[in-house]
């Protein structure tokens, strides 16, 4: 069976996660010239780069969500990212969305993430 799931994360998470596929929420900033890459600011306050498979087709900012695999302590290889509204970037608690995936994480037997198919 594959194994679709995709645990929610922050950046000082990630080196348990390597190569393991993974979710990041955070402020997307500093998109490389070649559109190929951009920094993550991710809840917990730390930069992480982001590679995607291919250029960007549009700017990158503010609230992002990026799925993608853990390739080293602080970089993630991108399948799919979501870019939200300014607005929803604006209201965004990002201190109590972090707390939400460290109590996930610390009581992951009760936090069940994704499906096998």
């Amino acid at each position: 069976m594959a194994d679709f799931s995709k645990t929610r994360v922050n950046g000082s998470m990630l080196p348990s996660f390597q190569g393991r596929n993974v979710c990041v929420l955070g402020m997307a900033k500093d998109v490389d010239q070649n559109g190929q890459a951009f920094t993550l600011t991710t809840s917990d306050g730390q930069d992480i780069r982001v590679n995607t498979q291919e250029p960007l087709s549009e700017y990158v900012a503010g609230l992002t969500e990026v799925e993608g695999q853990v390739v080293s302590n602080n970089a993630i290889s991108c399948q799919n990212y979501i870019t939200f509204p300014q607005e929803t970037s604006d209201a965004f608690d990002m201190k109590l969305y972090n707390n939400a995936v460290e109590l996930s994480a610390r009581f992951s037997n009760h936090y069940i993430v994704g499906v096998q198919g």
